[in-house]
């Protein structure tokens, strides 16, 4: 990678290890997606879409993400380099567009992945509260309600951070088997909830089972107070179908975020489709199995009970001995039979949100990484320590942004969510339009694809990056629906931060003699 003038890229290899095989391509698809998504909203938005299916909408979910999916496979086969999607589109659709797309997101995994670290041990502190008043033991009361206040929440948030930063600190090796390791705890706890809803033994079990946790006729009351306060279940409807869509698509950010570590992954033209394909389709149908196991287990009431939370949170707490607040955990606990059987599965679940921390610190630092490689962010990201093969500096900026994901959890939780939401979103539509465009705008690159599939005339991948495009402006519009001028306003604030450093470096650039155009000519070494 070099022209008259010497080295393009800050080197002529990027020092990466190629360590990953297509099981943790596989791994990370399944545990980068927002646990959120399925364990928490599935159940407690059931009042809010009256007449929406939510396994039909979880379902329609993996028909939007998997040919996005497909298509991020065959391009991290094609681009097999740290960067991911960055790379495609700053070579295609250019440097700017390019470089803004991974600003922003870099901000929201780093911001995610803090934010991620404060869920989860406030969700850990509900699992004990929830125990508490079902068992009316004292001392897991003192610490739920420990673990959910904003001061342990925001230490406990910077406790997994460090503890994260160490493991990718370390090098992908130690990566690799971290994941491998604690990949299975969350699964092995909601594959025991789902077999537990599914085989429990129909509706009267079920009423038995919650009024022998939450108190006799605890169940009945809150039907009947539910439909006296004017709940009712509405006819099914496609339209209320398609709205809940915002709860799934939340639930499906980060499934393609392994492509940013490209640059380490074995055999990638096979390893990434394998990996990438098996790894959505489990997820798309293990959400569907999840949802439908408990809106099977408890039918109605599951939009009874969301609608006295969020309407009437003083009748339900004066049934229930305390408010409690709705999520596949709390069905399940309801139901467990034994508290200490029911709270460690709950915790087990719990640390789904955990396990989506290491591949945000993974893939961000690549992509600061691959940005330095170009020239766009300050070169001492591109440093990668010999000895680990980890881009150490990248690894430190990425937990600063963790950092401050944690804390700002502590102000507003509108502003963040709904900035995390464009940042992480904003790059599918650039993506989309510069696949779209590849086989036509830079056929070199496009025949490196170990896919060349063609509908007619036109290339698949074509037709992949027409439906992303898409998607991107849909995921974008679902975004912006929330915004206000606060919301505005920061998100102006963090696009002209990363358009000062890029302009800033692109100055240095022209300084030092670099031409800009011979880098984004071609992808960057390996």
């Amino acid at each position: 990678m070099s022209g008259q003038g010497g080295v393009i890229f800050t080197r002529r290899a990027s020092g990466l290890v190629r360590e990953l095989s297509w099981l943790d391509v596989f791994i990370f698809v399944v545990a980068g997606p927002a646990a959120s998504g399925v364990i928490y909203y599935s159940v407690s938005t059931a009042a809010d879409f009256p007449g929406a299916s939510l396994p039909l909408a979880f379902a329609l979910g993996l028909l939007i993400f998997f040919p996005i999916s497909l298509l991020v496979a065959i391009n991290s086969a094609t681009m097999p380099r740290s960067g991911g999607l960055y790379i495609a589109v700053s070579r295609v659709l250019g440097p700017t567009l390019g470089y803004l797309s991974a600003w922003l997101l870099f901000v929201g995994y780093g911001l995610s992945s803090g934010v991620l670290g404060y869920i989860v041990v406030g969700l850990i502190g509900s699992g004990f509260s929830t125990a508490a008043l079902s068992s009316g033991v004292g001392w897991l009361t003192a610490l739920g309600e420990a673990m959910q206040a904003p001061l342990w929440q925001t230490l406990g948030g910077v406790l997994w951070v460090v503890l994260f930063w160490a493991v990718a600190y370390r090098g992908i090796r130690h990566v690799k088997h971290i994941m491998r390791l604690i990949f299975f705890i969350p699964l092995t706890g909601i594959t025991i909830a789902v077999l537990w809803f599914l085989f429990f033994g129909g509706l009267e079990n079920v009423i038995q089972s919650f009024n022998d946790t939450w108190g006799v006729g605890a169940f009945e009351q809150i039907q009947s107070r539910a439909n006296a306060l004017g709940w009712k279940q509405d006819v099914f409807s496609l339209g209320a179908t398609i709205k809940a869509l915002i709860v799934v698509i939340w639930a499906y950010t980060s499934i393609t975020i392994i492509n940013y570590a490209g640059g380490e992954i074995k055999t990638p033209k096979t390893s990434m489709i394998r990996g990438f394909l098996l790894g959505t389709t489990f997820v798309g149908l293990f959400y569907v199995i999840i949802v439908l196991a408990v809106y099977r287990a408890f039918g109605d009431f599951v939009g009874q009970y969301d609608f006295l939370h969020d309407n009437h949170p003083d009748e339900l707490a004066s049934i229930m001995g305390g408010l409690v607040q709705p999520s596949v955990t709390f069905y399940f606990m309801s139901i467990a039979k034994n508290v200490w059987f029911g709270l460690l599965v709950a915790i087990a679940i719990a640390l789904w949100f955990a396990n989506s921390i290491l591949p945000g610190f993974l893939a961000n630092s690549r992509l600061a990484f691959a940005m330095a490689m170009d020239k766009s962010f300050p070169k001492a990201l591109s440093n990668v320590n010999r000895r680990t093969g980890s881009p150490t500096t990248a690894v430190h900026l990425n937990a600063v942004f963790c950092l401050i994901g944690v804390l700002i959890m502590t102000l507003s939780v509108d502003v963040i969510l709904s900035v995390l939401t464009l940042t992480v979103f904003f790059v599918f539509w650039p993506f989309g339009l510069s696949a779209m465009l590849l086989p036509y705008h830079k056929p070199e690159i496009y025949d490196r694809s170990p896919v060349k599939w063609e509908l007619g005339r036109l290339p698949v991948m074509s037709l992949l990056g027409a439906f992303t495009f898409i998607c991107g402006w849909f995921f974008i519009y679902l975004a912006l629906r929330n915004f206000s001028p606060v919301i505005m306003l920061t998100l102006i604030a963090v696009m002209m931060v990363g358009m000062i450093v890029y302009l800033v470096q692109q100055a240095k650039n022209k300084r030092e003699g670099v031409d800009v155009s011979k880098i984004y000519s071609q992808i960057p070494p390996e």
